[in-house]
């Protein structure tokens, strides 16, 4: 009697082992999932700032080109303007 009560036992607790190694198993991959899913979502906010940065920056650069040309044009015309120093 007291082999069949050990043995059940041993089962018994090997039954819960597995039972808690799988719970832990199930919650690590849960957090990997959890974790994977935030790094993405945070992946992708710096993928949309970059890209509204170099929209941005192209717009700027625009903006620059189109000054240097105003620039150029005043240049042009002031020499055109001036009084001849001779």
């Amino acid at each position: 009697m007291s082999t069949v009560a050990i043995i059940i036992i041993v089962v018994v607790a090997v039954i819960v082992l597995l039972f808690v190694a799988r719970m832990v198993t199930q919650r690590r991959r849960v957090a990997r999932e959890r974790e994977m899913r935030r790094r993405e979502a945070e992946a992708e906010g710096h993928r949309s700032m970059a890209a509204d940065h170099r929209e941005k920056a192209e717009e700027l650069q625009e903006k620059a080109q189109a000054a240097e040309e105003r620039a150029t044009r005043h240049e042009e015309r002031a020499d055109e303007v001036a009084p001849d120093r001779d």
